[in-house]
């Protein structure tokens, strides 16, 4: 992909006013969250394979669908469940991070956290 390419997509979803829908993958829906980023993970860590992108695209829509459907919770009054999808978000996003950086060859991930 030219740079540019990547710039103008980059752009295209640079937005704080409106959810920007990507039509790249399949549609998350708000579960499996963890289970579409455990699979993806698991594709990575044996080896990659073709699928590996394709279910992180995946899990990334899941993420999205669970922030989208929070926003139609607060809008509904519905504060703790908005709540709860934001922080299954924000905590599969953390997950997400972790892995990476067990996958990190240049060496600024922290891998050396304890788990709990």
């Amino acid at each position: 992909m030219r740079e540019d390419e990547l710039d103008k997509i980059v752009e295209k979803f640079d937005s704080d006013s409106e959810f920007r829908i990507s039509k790249a993958f399949l549609d998350g829906g708000i579960d499996p969250l963890f289970g579409r980023l455990q699979r993806a993970a698991i594709n990575q860590n044996c080896g990659g394979g073709d699928a590996t992108i394709s279910r992180y695209g995946i899990w990334a829509n899941t993420v999205r669908d669970n922030i989208r459907q929070a926003d139609v919770e607060i809008e509904n009054g519905n504060i703790a469940e908005a709540r709860r999808l934001l922080r299954r978000a924000a905590n599969s996003l953390s997950a997400f991070s972790e892995l990476q950086a067990h996958f990190d060859t240049m060496g600024v991930g922290k891998v050396n956290q304890e788990l709990d």
